[in-house]
């Protein structure tokens, strides 16, 4: 099975909404309270300077990851990024492949330094 990294798509928004809504529901990774329905996926996942997705050549998506700035002004160099793998995906090294993706997705959009803020 041949996965890669690429850029989201509106297409990839059901599955996308799905496997964050799954880790949002977990309650023990993300902040996140709430669930997001597609439309509200759309406006989240819009809004990040960057979302990849990692999918197989037939568009099943696995896993994916967020990156935005981490603040403003004179830390405005320094971003911020979440990721997450479907459940049924896990161990394939989707997570490995995500992370090295935003590295290069981070340096792109001009950030300097990828800080995490919550670590779980």
């Amino acid at each position: 099975m041949n996965i890669s990294v690429r850029k989201f798509e509106k297409r990839d928004m059901k599955y996308m909404t799905e496997i964050w809504n799954e880790v949002v529901e977990d309650g023990i990774a993300f902040p996140q309270t709430d669930t997001l329905d597609v439309n509200d996926g759309d406006i989240f996942f819009s809004s990040q300077t960057y979302c990849g997705v990692a999918c197989s050549d037939n568009r099943e998506v696995y896993g994916l990851y967020i990156l935005h700035p981490n603040n403003v002004g004179r830390c405005g160099h320094i971003c911020n990024a979440s990721y997450t793998v479907s459940s049924k995906s896990r161990g394939l090294h989707i997570g490995e492949k995500l992370v090295k993706d935003c590295i290069l997705k981070a340096y792109d959009n001009g950030y300097k330094v990828l800080q995490f803020n919550a670590v779980v």
